[in-house]
């Protein structure tokens, strides 16, 4: 299982959410990696003199790497204006290239954390994302009127429990 975190804040409700999923998960015997697009951003995509587009790079090829290896990735972000982090947004803008390799059986899942319960924008893109890839829908939390690590409720023990279903 592959768990991408898109969140700039090193303390804040995504991560907490994320690593009670990765709890559980690994509570369900799974192998957990994760890969963090947030604190350790993804140079945006850029083109060369020659007007191609530069996507090698080592931590790149990881990425890759990881995410045609695993059966289940996990795309978590906070959401900025009704949708994905700029940070995770980089990780799907790279993705394109790798459609080919990515488009076999594998299962995805949404975690979202906003400050608004209107997740309608992030849930259109991601399901067409993982529908253009062939990817089975797994599961979802989506973590509304959260602003801060101090007011998760019961949001870290749903994602506990989508995590342990694996």
């Amino acid at each position: 299982m592959l768990i991408i975190n898109g969140s700039p804040l090193k303390n804040g409700a995504v991560h907490a959410i994320t690593n009670r999923f990765s709890d559980g998960a690994q509570d369900a015997g799974q192998q957990v990696i994760q890969f963090d697009a947030g604190l350790d951003p993804l140079p945006m995509l850029s083109v060369d003199s020659n007007n191609q587009f530069q996507i090698d790079n080592a931590r790149l090829n990881q990425l890759k790497s990881d995410m045609v290896k695993a059966n289940t990735i996990v795309f978590s972000t906070p959401l900025y204006l009704f949708g994905m982090s700029a940070q995770m947004k980089t990780v799907i803008d790279y993705m394109q290239f790798w459609t080919k390799e990515l488009h076999q059986e594998k299962t995805a899942v949404l975690i979202a954390v906003a400050d608004t319960d209107n997740f309608d924008n992030v849930k259109s893109e991601f399901k067409e994302i993982f529908d253009d890839l062939g990817w089975r829908f797994g599961g979802q939390v989506l973590a509304g009127k959260v602003t801060g690590p101090d007011h998760l409720r019961f949001y870290p023990e749903v994602a506990y429990e989508l995590g342990n279903s694996f």
